[in-house]
């Protein structure tokens, strides 16, 4: 009986580390399940995020689409008009040189013009003179008729 006692005795005990080996592995697992859940929780929220910013990104692509257009479009615009400015360039030069061609001109013709004004002087004078000298031949006539 005494050997029936301890083995009783010794399967009591054994019964008892396993109880409590089972409730420590039952307190493991509520310990994991709870660990579980909040990574599940976090899981969730970081699949919210990736969401949220899966979208942000699709938005700032567009809007870096949208900007990249506008720049090229500016671009375009810019290389137009310094195409446009080089054109009113040449041609600001090109009047410079006309300009500078009709100056000349001007001046000679302005010295033509001088030229033909003392002539001008010149004969008008010559014709006061003839006239003068006419007067003074129809005073002498008109005397020697007389």
């Amino acid at each position: 009986i005494s050997d029936l006692e301890f083995e009783c005795n010794s399967m009591i005990s054994h019964t008892q580390d396993l109880e409590a080996e089972v409730k420590s592995l039952r307190q493991s697992v509520a310990g994991l399940e709870s660990e579980k859940a909040e990574l599940c929780k976090k899981l969730e929220q970081n699949s919210s995020t990736i969401s949220e910013l899966q979208s942000e990104n699709e938005e700032f692509e567009t809007s870096l689409k949208e900007v990249k257009e506008r720049a090229r479009l500016m671009n375009n615009e810019k290389c137009n008009l310094l195409s446009r400015l080089e054109n009113a360039n040449k041609d600001i030069e090109a009047s410079h040189a006309e300009i500078s061609k009709l100056s000349s001109k001007s001046e000679e013709t302005k010295e033509e013009l001088r030229v033909i004004i003392h002539e001008r002087d010149s004969l008008s004078k010559k014709s006061q003179d003839f006239s003068s000298r006419i007067s003074d031949l129809e005073f002498e006539r008109n005397s020697v008729i007389s």
